[in-house]
C-alpha cells in the first residue's frame, strides 16, 4: 500500500471516528465530571490556603518535608481521579466500538474492578512525569533535552497502556510490555492518522491566529467575551479528550485485528488491518 492509499484511508478512519463521536454524545459525561471534580477540589485547596495562608506558610517553615508530601499526595490523587475517568470513557468506548451498548455510569463502575492496576500505573506514571518535569526546570540544554526525548518515548510507549488494562485485564508492567509491542506492529497507522489528526489541529490554530490578526478589535473586547471563550474552552478539552480515547481505543482493537462494528465503512477498517 502507497503512502498516499495510507493517508485517505487514516482519513476515513478518522472520519469513522467523527461520526462514532457524533452518534454517542453521552460520552462528554465522563470527562466533564472529571473537570469538575479537579475544577472543584483545586477550587477548595485554593480557597483553604487563601484563607489560612500564614498556617501553609508556617508548617512549611517547620516542616518543608510534611508539606512536599502532602502536594505530592495531592497530586497523586489528582492524576488518580483524572486517570479513573480517562479508563471508564475506554471501558465504554471498546464496549461501544464493538456493537455492546454500555452506559457511561455502568463504565464507571465497570472500571472500578481494574481500581488496583489504576492506583499502580498512576504511582509510575505520576512519578515519571514528576522526573521529566524536574528536568525541565533544571534549564540546561543537556535537561531540555533530555526531558524533550523522555517525554516524547513516554508518551509513544505508554500509547495503548490504558485500553490494553481496560479489555485484557493486564497489570501497568504487562501492560507497558504489550503497549509497546502494539505501537512496533502498528506504527505505520498510529503516525499517518496522527499526521492528519494534527493537521488539522494545525489549520485550526493557524484559522485562530488569522482571526485574531485581522479582527484586532477582537482582543480589545477580550474581558467581555471572557466567559464564551471559557465555555469554548471547556468544550474543547471535552470533544478533543472524548475524540483522543475514540481513536486510541479504534486504533488498538484495529492493530489487534479486531472487528470495529460501530464504524460505517467497515471495507477501510479491513484494510487498514491488514499487515503492510
Amino acid at each position: 500500500m502507497s503512502y498516499l492509499e495510507r493517508i485517505q484511508n487514516s482519513w476515513q478512519f478518522l472520519v469513522d471516528c467523527a461520526r462514532f463521536l457524533k452518534k454517542n454524545p453521552d460520552l462528554f459525561v465522563l470527562p466533564l465530571i472529571s473537570l469538575a471534580a479537579l475544577g472543584g477540589i483545586l477550587a477548595s485547596l485554593i480557597g483553604y490556603s487563601s484563607l489560612h495562608f500564614g498556617q501553609v506558610l508556617s508548617l512549611y517553615d517547620k516542616s518543608p518535608i510534611a508539606l512536599i508530601a502532602g502536594l505530592a499526595g495531592l497530586y497523586f490523587i489528582l492524576s488518580f481521579i483524572v486517570l479513573y475517568f480517562n479508563a471508564s470513557l475506554v471501558t465504554c468506548v471498546m464496549q461501544r466500538l464493538q456493537g455492546t451498548h454500555l452506559s457511561v455510569f455502568r463504565g464507571l463502575r465497570l472500571t472500578l474492578k481494574h481500581a488496583g492496576p489504576l492506583l499502580q500505573w498512576t504511582l509510575i506514571s505520576s512519578t515519571v512525569c514528576l522526573l521529566i518535569n524536574s528536568l525541565e526546570r533544571l534549564h540546561s540544554a543537556i535537561a531540555d533535552f533530555l526531558s524533550l526525548i523522555f517525554g516524547f518515548s513516554w508518551a509513544v510507549t505508554t500509547y495503548f497502556v490504558l485500553p490494553v488494562m481496560i479489555a485484557e485485564g493486564k497489570g501497568p508492567i504487562k501492560a507497558f510490555k504489550l503497549s509497546i509491542q502494539l505501537i512496533g506492529k502498528g506504527w505505520r497507522k498510529l503516525l499517518s492518522v496522527n499526521t492528519i489528526f494534527y493537521l488539522i489541529l494545525l489549520g485550526l490554530v493557524v484559522i485562530g491566529y488569522g482571526l485574531l490578526y485581522f479582527f484586532p478589535q477582537f482582543i480589545e473586547v477580550l474581558p467581555i467575551n471572557l466567559p464564551v471563550l471559557v465555555f469554548l474552552f471547556v468544550s474543547w478539552l471535552v470533544i478533543s479528550k472524548t475524540f483522543n480515547v475514540i481513536f486510541n481505543c479504534a486504533l488498538y482493537l484495529n492493530i489487534q485485528g479486531k472487528s470495529i462494528h460501530q464504524f460505517n465503512d467497515e471495507s477501510i477498517t479491513r484494510m487498514m488491518a491488514k499487515q503492510q
